[in-house]
């Protein structure tokens, strides 16, 4: 039974979400007669974003207030202490290596998709991204994907289980198996800062670190060398892993010592 609570949850956060999101690129893309405006929002794409992920979070507020839960359960607690400035890292070198890697010559040749992607969350307007998203869309992802479902999957599945199955719920939204695949990996590094730093907040400040260190690096980056860009995605590699280390590392030494502790006053 809570099994099937769990999947009906779960499900029914994903529907909405696209249902919502569909629903507002029609309406934007092909439910405006006024060319002037029309043209404005092909150029401004992110407000789609800015659109539907208001009307998503003004659904899911009252949907989790009725199913009684709290801002504490999905993880809006402050974050292990030390682990703050690690998650905000691991989004810098990690909007460093997408910018790099998304600009090689033969990932735009070999897969367009994912060039494409990058360029929808870091164009339009400074203002349109800033709403779109640096704040809105990296608030609603970090709300849905490493609170809701992370809060819901966690009920039932190890912290591994829950950060693979998040990322890949998040993957499969793409309906696409390249650009899903892509969107995947970046959930699991947000999953496993997540469950590194205890705390939502510090998903969010990687997320973003991230997408603001994508915009900066794109506007710099247009006469970069291949050789360039691939040092900087292999640098960048590197630091996404260290960080992800010393969060999981001192998350783990955290939870022993926690254990221990709760060992020693029950005996």
């Amino acid at each position: 039974m809570k099994g099937l609570r769990i999947a009906g949850n779960t499900v029914l956060y994903l529907v909405i979400y696209a249902a919502i999101v569909m629903l507002v690129n029609q309406l934007l893309y092909n439910g405006i007669s006024n060319s002037v405006l029309k043209e404005w929002i092909k150029g401004n794409s992110g407000i789609v974003l800015i659109v539907s992920n208001i009307i998503v979070l003004a659904v899911y507020l009252p949907l989790l207030r009725w199913q009684k839960i709290s801002l504490k359960d999905l993880g809006f607690v402050p974050p292990r202490r030390g682990s703050l400035l690690l998650s905000a890292g691991t989004g810098i070198w990690l909007g460093l290596f997408i910018a790099a890697f998304a600009r090689l010559p033969w990932i735009k040749a070999t897969f367009p998709a994912i060039s494409d992607l990058v360029a929808f969350v870091a164009g339009g307007s400074l203002i349109i991204f800033m709403l779109g998203s640096l704040l809105l869309g990296s608030l609603l992802e970090e709300w849905l994907f490493r609170g809701m479902l992370f809060h819901t999957l966690n009920q039932s599945l190890s912290i591994l289980w829950t950060v693979l199955l998040q990322a890949v719920l998040f993957g499969a939204v793409f309906m696409n198996v390249t650009v899903g695949a892509f969107a995947a990996l970046g959930a699991m590094l947000y999953g496993a800062v997540r469950a590194g730093s205890h705390s939502l907040w510090g998903s969010l400040a990687a997320h973003v670190c991230s997408t603001a260190t994508l915009y900066i690096v794109l506007q710099w980056a247009g006469d970069w060398q291949s050789g360039t860009l691939g040092l900087l995605a292999l640098i960048s590699g590197f630091g996404i892993a260290a960080h992800v280390l010393l969060l999981l590392r001192g998350s783990g030494g955290r939870a022993e010592k926690e254990q221990a502790v709760s060992v020693s006053i029950t005996s």
